[in-house]
């Protein structure tokens, strides 16, 4: 099975979705439906100290956040085995998180 993989940290976001758990997970959902990603089940959310983190796991592929709203970013680790690019849905979570991405895709 082919795969590809992108995994990258946004920083300087201020928007009020990296501190809502509902919104990121919703926000997994959405990148994962721009990839035709086929989820497993709901995004699992877990808050913790240092921020949130969310997770959807797919058929051969998963999106996974780790928000920290207090350090403004969002580390983003998406995979799919699709031959849809990774990075559109980056460019999903980007515009969403109101950050510029520059994906070269």
């Amino acid at each position: 099975m082919s795969a590809f993989h992108l995994l990258t940290e946004l920083t300087g976001i201020t928007s009020p979705t990296l501190a809502d758990e509902q919104a990121l997970a919703a926000l997994a959902v959405a990148a994962g439906g721009a990839l035709g990603l086929t989820a497993h089940g709901p995004p699992q959310v877990r808050s913790g100290p240092r921020g949130i983190a969310v997770g959807m796991l797919g058929h051969g592929g998963h999106i996974v956040l780790h928000a920290e709203p207090g350090r403004g970013s969002c580390l983003v680790d998406i995979v799919t085995p699709t031959a849809t690019p990774p990075a559109r849905a980056l460019e999903v979570i980007a515009r969403r998180l109101g950050v510029p991405v520059s994906t070269g895709a």
